[in-house]
């Protein structure tokens, strides 16, 4: 009832914005409030997936989907936050849809119980015994290539013409290796899709876009969701062998790569390639193997219950004067099932940076973005540039947030001077630390197996 409820309200919501976006001027903020409207969309769309029964949804898909719900209405409102415009007319629509889907978590909590997230039966799947992913063998319905020997010569083709087909099979691009100059978008109704190319830096994807710099005048200006060279909303996604890159360099300022609200998604053999802001996990459960992740400041953030297992995470050199800081979760409310855990990683600095490394400040592990960030650190290589401190809390969230590190390893990696934050945990017990692995973080014993992405369940078998 508590569900349906804000359905009826998230289709208002959807309404009054579509009728202020139709008559903004078009002066900055114009760009956001067409980005709210789809925020919005968005929302009818996952609130609707917890009541169809065709999904038979988990206890732990409730709670990420509703999740989904608010990092939707956040993101929303910090575009106008970035360009410094107090606008009434959103917190006047929005404000009782927040409340709503805040009511049906918290209910989704209880009913949640004791349930663990390995353990419990876990009906819905993306990946499906009907949408088993077999890297070996896969077989592409697209090819996408530059010199024409393909069915499309661009990306975005390829997945506008996928065709209806059904959900319950996946549908495999391959795209031949190049530098594929495009901004993507795989719409949310593009179910259980791979993209797969030749391998890192070989098959790229690139733009320059931003919001930030010297967009700030423009109607774009503090629009996080155009500036991503790549978007991923189809529920299932999975990419390998592949870069994804945002060249708008350190002074373009807040400039995507990777915006990613897919749900029960996976990137393999990765690079995603960009300064600040780099990847967006935005929202849903998400999985990240053996990628290679770059940036400068805040560079991994969102809303995401994502996990980073045996990445190589580059800090690169940003503009004089300027921070580094990796993560940045934004997990607003403490019933969200999002957080971030990082297990067998490395951070280093990128090439750029290590001739010039002394003339900038150490780099931070994370800082909470919302006030109940939630990152997790262990069994990783962290370099001497990491900051004694090892965190950084710039907007007073250190009582509320839950930041923590386990078994880590390298000369940056000692805790006997980390911050004293009440939400600061140096973790000892193997059975707290267990709480952030795969199997116990985002079920993913029951997914991830589907889509052929090899994983370690628990702390067993690392690289």
């Amino acid at each position: 009832m508590t569900v349906q409820t804000a359905i009826y309200e998230a289709q208002i919501v959807l309404k009054r914005a579509q009728d202020i976006d139709s008559k903004y001027p078009n002066v900055p903020g114009k760009s956001l409030w067409a980005s709210c409207v789809d925020y919005f969309d968005g929302i009818v769309f996952t609130l609707s997936m917890v009541l169809d029964h065709t999904h038979q949804p988990s206890p732990l898909d409730v709670q990420t989907w509703l999740s989904a719900g608010l990092a939707n209405i956040n993101l929303c409102e910090k575009g106008f936050e970035l360009i410094n415009i107090t606008n009434t007319l959103l917190p006047k629509i929005s404000t009782n849809l927040t409340a709503l889907i805040l009511n049906s978590l918290a209910i989704s909590i209880v009913i949640k119980g004791g349930h663990d997230s390995d353990t419990h039966t876990q009906k819905f799947n993306f990946n499906d015994e009907f949408n088993v992913s077999n890297l070996a063998e896969e077989r592409p319905d697209i090819v996408v290539a530059k010199d024409g020997s393909g069915d499309y010569k661009t990306i975005q083709e390829a997945v506008d013409n996928r065709g209806k087909g059904t959900r319950r099979r996946r549908f495999v691009i391959y795209v031949k290796a190049g530098v594929y100059k495009e901004n993507i978008v795989i719409p949310k109704n593009a179910w259980y899709m791979t993209m797969f190319g030749d391998g890192m830096n070989k098959t790229i994807i690139t733009s320059d876009r931003h919001a930030g710099g010297d967009m700030l005048n423009t109607p774009k200006a503090g629009d996080l969701k155009e500036s991503a060279t790549f978007q991923v909303w189809g529920g299932g996604f999975i990419a390998r062998d592949m870069t994804f890159s945002n060249t708008a360099g350190p002074e373009g300022g807040q400039a995507l790569a990777v915006l990613s609200g897919s749900d029960q998604s996976a990137f393999y053999h990765c690079s995603i390639e960009g300064y600040q802001d780099t990847l967006l996990t935005h929202h849903s459960k998400q999985f990240y193997k053996e990628c290679q992740i770059y940036g400068t400041i805040d560079f991994i953030f969102g809303d995401a219950l994502a996990v980073f297992q045996d990445c190589e995470i580059f800090l690169r050199k940003p503009l004089p004067g300027g921070g580094l800081v990796v993560t940045a979760h934004g997990r607003k409310y403490n019933n969200e099932s999002s957080g971030y855990s990082l297990q067998g990683c490395k951070i280093t600095a990128a090439d750029d940076l290590k001739p010039v490394i002394d003339q900038y400040k150490k780099a931070y592990l994370g800082r909470p973005w919302f006030p109940y960030g939630r990152t997790v650190f262990m069994q990783s290589f962290l370099d001497d540039l990491v900051d004694p401190k090892g965190w950084l809390d710039s907007w007073g969230y250190n009582e509320t947030c839950y930041y923590g590190e386990y078994k880590n390893d390298g000369p940056g990696s000692r805790t006997d001077q980390r911050v004293k934050w009440r939400g600061y945990h140096t973790m000892t017990n193997p059975k707290k630390a267990e709480c952030f692995t795969v199997a116990k973080f985002m079920s993913g014993n029951k997914w991830l197996p589907a889509t052929g992405v090899p994983f370690t369940s628990g702390f067993e078998n690392l690289q």
